[in-house]
Order: structure tokens, then C-alpha cells, then sequence
């Protein structure tokens, strides 16, 4: 996705999570505003087949991730 925001000049809504030592410095995060805040809240997720468990570098991914939010979450 990435390499077609450069490519194409384009942009897309995500989670703002960008890391410029894999990914580079090409890319720039800015906040989605609307006139209503209360509706621009994004939910990030992930799926994983019933019944089966994450692999410890799967676990340590969402650790971060959830590290990751909460810093910046209680920065607001």
C-alpha cells in the first residue's frame, strides 16, 4: 500500500503507525478531521483462525502494538 501512495501520488486512511526505518521517510502521518470528532474514531484488530494461538513474535506484534497506543492514548 505504501509503495502505491508513492507511486500514484495517492494517500490512504490508517492507523498512523509508520516506521521510517523500515519503510523510509516518503511518508507522512496526518490527522483525519471532520466537522463531527465524535465519528472519527478508528478500531484496529486482528483475525486469527479459531482455535488457534499466536506465535510468540505474533504475541510480542500485538504487545507492542497495544504498548504502542496506550503511550500515546494517555498523551491526549
Amino acid at each position: 500500500m505504501l509503495n502505491l501512495m508513492v507511486g500514484l501520488n495517492g494517500y490512504t486512511l490508517c492507523s498512523g503507525i509508520i516506521c521510517k526505518e523500515l519503510n523510509g521517510s516518503d511518508y507522512m502521518a496526518i490527522p483525519f478531521r471532520t466537522e463531527d470528532e465524535s465519528g472519527s474514531r478508528m478500531e484496529i484488530g486482528y483475525i486469527t483462525k479459531k482455535n488457534m494461538q499466536l506465535s510468540s513474535v505474533g504475541q510480542r506484534y500485538i504487545d507492542e502494538i497495544q504498548n504502542y497506543l496506550g503511550q500515546n492514548h494517555s498523551e491526549k
